[in-house]
């Protein structure tokens, strides 16, 4: 199969001009907004690359819920046949990301800026995410709605020292689902 046509969505203003300018078609929409159902047109796959850990709410769960949220509104996107590729960074443990997600939300309170330990990756305080475990990421997509896993692909990443000294471990998540009913 030939890619014939590609496509963008974001909210940013400047990511959706450099994609112009690489002749992509653009909307301005949130993954997690109903103006998805506005576009008015299906796609082959969606691809969500690095978005789901930056859908933030107040709580870890709330956060979880907009993961959802995005994962169906991928889904409507999709054609009947459609596919959904996933790329995402994940981290082990899940319970050290909770941690994290509510020290960096209670740090956020006090300061706009990122608090940096040794280098810019190894901060606290903003911006906050809400990193998965791969297991999470797999229980959140077969939750979803529609969708069937075809292969995930958990590739481990190189760490800092102070990371490991946490016991954390990090993987690029890749996950392949289809459409179903």
């Amino acid at each position: 199969t030939q890619i014939k046509k590609v496509y963008g969505l974001d909210i940013d203003e400047d990511a959706l001009e450099v994609a112009k300018e690489r002749g992509l078609e653009v909307y301005r929409c949130s993954i997690v907004d109903d103006c998805v159902e506005k576009i008015g047109r299906k796609f082959d796959v969606v691809i969500i690359g690095a978005v789901l850990h930056h859908l933030v709410s107040e709580t870890r769960s709330g956060s979880i819920e907009l993961a959802r949220k995005a994962l169906l509104n991928s889904v409507y996107l999709l054609k009947d046949d459609g596919y959904l590729v996933i790329l995402e960074p994940t981290f082990e443990p899940f319970w050290l990301l909770t941690f994290v997600f509510y020290l960096k939300r209670f740090l956020s309170l006090f300061t706009s800026k990122r608090i940096t330990i040794f280098n810019y990756w190894n901060n606290i305080g903003p911006p906050v995410v809400s990193y998965f475990s791969n297991s999470k990421l797999v229980s959140i997509i077969e939750s979803s709605k529609n969708l069937l896993i075809l292969k995930t692909f958990f590739k481990e990443r190189d760490l800092s020292f102070l990371q490991k000294l946490f016991f954390l471990r990090s993987y690029e998540a890749t996950i392949i689902a289809k459409k179903c009913y």
